[in-house]
């Protein structure tokens, strides 16, 4: 078979550029293990600020690939929970929500609207009295109550 001068051109291109591969790999990988047999990695690595790096992580991603890659099987729960501060976190939510603020407005909301509804009751009952008292008494022709209930009150 004979090769083109094109076919030729790119043979030889492989052949240079597979040897200059072999080379570099073989010089390389002696230089870099001497490079990294010198650096004291755990002096690097204490430089690292742990923070910042968490701060990148991803934690909903991590949390979706758990159940893939079984590292559930491998994670103890319990133990992570147990290592919470449940009363520390629950104060500064409270804390963070102004619950008593919440408690207040809604209370006072909540007292207005009883107060309104034992209002309307008694205004009933007190008709219910009137318009018995009236046929007991026989009262005919009693004017009609007049009364109208209030509208009810707005929540706050």
């Amino acid at each position: 078979m004979v090769d083109t001068p094109a076919g030729l051109v790119a043979r030889c291109a492989r052949y240079a550029l597979d040897t200059l591969a072999d080379v570099t790999g073989a010089l390389i990988r002696p230089v870099v293990t001497a490079v990294l047999d010198r650096i004291d990695l755990d002096a690097v690595v204490a430089r690292v600020d742990v923070n910042r790096v968490a701060d990148r992580v991803d934690v909903e991603r991590i949390a979706a690939r758990v159940h893939v890659n079984r590292i559930a099987d491998r994670v103890d729960v319990d133990r992570v929970i147990a290592r919470i501060d449940l009363v520390g976190l629950t104060r500064e939510v409270l804390r963070e929500i102004d619950l008593g603020r919440i408690v207040r407005d809604t209370g006072g909301g909540m007292t207005a609207e009883t107060v309104d509804a034992i209002r309307l009751l008694g205004q009933r009952g007190d008709r219910s009295v009137n318009r018995l008292a009236d046929r007991l008494l026989g009262r005919a022709g009693a004017p009609p109550d007049t009364t109208a209930e209030p509208p009810p009150r707005q929540a706050r």
